[in-house]
């Protein structure tokens, strides 16, 4: 999925909009002076992402780490 990135000044102005852009399902990377400082995702992709990660873990602990 692509990011969207948005200034952090123009994040702070329009937060409710951002939120509802993650909640949406977007990915949004806060930038200052151009470089990414951070992201918002909405909760289903929050949730997402930890699933995976965790079959990754329980993958590498039955692999012997490797």
């Amino acid at each position: 999925m692509k990011s969207l990135p948005i200034p952090a000044a123009k994040v702070r102005s329009n937060f409710s909009d951002v939120l509802d852009d993650a909640r949406s399902g977007r990915r949004i990377r806060v930038t200052r002076h151009g470089k990414a400082v951070g992201w918002i995702i909405g909760a289903e992709e929050r949730e997402r992402l930890v699933r995976s990660q965790r079959g990754k873990t329980a993958r590498r602990s039955r692999s012997g780490g490797r």
